[in-house]
């Protein structure tokens, strides 16, 4: 090859990158609207039911360390930037955990109240995995869902104890014979 040749092949490379240079988007400029973007804090609207701290005390539990950090965990969790809950979500997967492998206490070890509570370490788990993966449209969704089974798991809790009570007392007022 002639170097007339190679100046031309070269100097065509050479116009070709650079042309494609500019067309790639300005590292800069991306970054400071990231930044304007972390500014505002991904947020989610998620409704949580009160404490039960009646129904622990009527069962005796109300020094249930357990599942009273669960449900600071929620608590805490609804006021935080949702791009940056990985470490949050991971603390309340460990506590629901601990909880699923011990007995139930309070008359609780039932499979209504059990099975729940595995289907909200289910939702924490799936919450979990979208702080890595599709954040932007799946996160605000999954938390939503940890949300309504954890509500569903304390109301599931308050009816077994109403029906508990109606079972005792309904026994009590039947005639022996």
């Amino acid at each position: 090859m002639s170097s007339l040749m190679r100046f031309i092949v070269f100097s065509s490379l050479f116009l070709i990158a650079c042309a494609e240079k500019n067309n790639l988007p300005d590292p800069n400029a991306s970054a400071v609207e990231g930044d304007n973007n972390l500014g505002t804090p991904l947020k989610g609207e998620f409704e949580l039911v009160a404490y039960p701290d009646t129904l622990l005390k009527e069962s005796g539990l109300e020094e249930w360390e357990h599942f009273q950090s669960l449900y600071e965990s929620m608590e805490r969790l609804k006021s935080l930037d949702l791009r940056k809950v990985e470490v949050n979500i991971l603390a309340l997967s460990s506590r629901i955990k601990n909880i699923l492998d011990k007995p139930i206490p309070g008359g609780f070890e039932t499979p209504q109240v059990r099975s729940r509570l595995k289907v909200v370490y289910m939702q924490s788990q799936k919450a979990n995995y979208f702080t890595r993966h599709y954040k932007n449209d799946s996160l605000v969704p999954a938390l939503q869902n940890l949300y309504k089974n954890y509500n569903a798991l304390i109301d599931r809790m308050i009816i077994f104890k109403q029906e508990t009570a109606t079972v005792v007392s309904d026994s009590a007022t039947v005639p022996k014979n």
